[in-house]
């Protein structure tokens, strides 16, 4: 017996997955879980109302892209006053377009989506660094528009732990992967590969508070987590 801590439902037969929304089932119980789960597999329980998750995940859709749309604002205010002879904004734009619509197509399709947006992140990383280098490497990308994507990204996971408040730490893993990438910018500027302090600084002040207090108030939820995917 596994439960699905996306659907809250306990699964009886030998799979790997949630047969309502794919994702992977968790086989790490505790002991009111197991007992909770034999009794409601014994007597039978009804399948979850999915469309009240759905509800949420449009709502929670809608606040992402007033962000991006926030997001895109501000950085097209930092390119004109710091660099108006290269509109990078614009690509950065495209790429928030991008990431958005990508979003809307897994969540549609597919859950355990927390896993394919840290992948999305890192294609538009390289995207947007690969756009800088063959228009003649001036770094904007690396002193822009990647501490951009970074802070963007605290703000998804913040709205998917809202959103799913019961199991908010399956995206602290995320979190993790962006608290990565913010240190790896800020090394950049200490190696003296950029030159612009201010984004790097806020990248990793942002995520270390969020990454802090999700490790001190998650306790036993965040180290079960880490113990669950890290084998550790």
């Amino acid at each position: 017996m596994n439960i699905c801590r996306n659907c809250n439902i306990y699964v009886d037969d030998d799979i790997d997955v949630c047969p309502l929304c794919h994702s992977v089932l968790d086989e790490d119980m505790t002991k009111e879980e197991i007992e909770t789960g034999q009794m409601l597999i014994h007597q039978g329980s009804e399948y979850p109302d999915v469309r009240k998750r759905e509800k949420r995940m449009n709502m929670v859709m809608r606040a992402i892209l007033f962000l991006f749309i926030l997001a895109e604002v501000g950085l097209v205010l930092i390119n004109r006053a710091v660099t108006p002879h290269m509109w990078w904004s614009l690509i950065s734009g495209v790429a928030m377009v991008y990431i958005y619509f990508s979003m809307i197509y897994w969540i549609k399709h597919d859950s355990g989506f927390a896993a394919k947006i840290g992948i999305q992140l890192v294609l538009t990383m390289i995207l947007l660094v690969g756009i800088d280098y063959f228009t003649g490497m001036t770094g904007w990308s690396l002193k822009f528009a990647i501490p951009g994507v970074i802070l963007i990204g605290d703000a998804v996971v913040f709205f998917l732990m809202m959103l799913n408040r019961q199991y908010w730490y399956s995206y602290s893993i995320l979190l993790l992967f962006i608290g990565v990438c913010s240190v790896g910018i800020l090394f950049l500027y200490i190696t003296k590969r950029i030159n612009n302090w201010l984004l790097p600084m806020i990248c990793v002040a942002v995520t270390g508070i969020y990454l802090l207090g999700t490790i001190i108030f998650g306790d036993r939820e965040f180290t079960r987590e880490l113990k669950r995917r890290f084998h550790v």
